[in-house]
């Protein structure tokens, strides 16, 4: 086996829109390549400050919302997920159901 792995979650590709806030900056994200876990969330964006907080908000059948931290960004951002409400969490268990129930990979 090549390399190691250091994610604590598995990761499932995202295919729903997702808006960053990061300070007064909103961005929208609907290209694919994304991919989500119960920890955190990676984007295709290179461009996302380094230790930035940021509010994430997932578009499916409910909105799903944390408060995260942008921890890497080097071909994408990782961002791990820092507050989660239980109602929240509940919406994040719910789309990660619906992603692997309609089979999309796992990233």
């Amino acid at each position: 086996m090549e390399g190691s792995c250091t994610r604590s979650f598995p990761r499932m590709s995202l295919d729903q829109p997702i808006e960053l806030e990061i300070g007064e900056r909103a961005i929208r994200i609907d290209d694919s390549g994304n991919n989500l876990s119960v920890g955190g969330l990676f984007v295709r964006r290179a461009d996302l400050p380094v230790g930035s907080p940021v509010l994430v908000r997932i578009f499916g059948r409910q909105i799903f919302e944390a408060h995260g931290q942008v921890r890497n960004c080097q071909s994408g951002a990782g961002i791990s997920f820092t507050t989660l409400s239980g109602e929240n969490r509940d919406a994040l268990e719910d789309l990660i159901e619906d992603l692997t129930l309609r089979g999309l990979p796992a990233a």
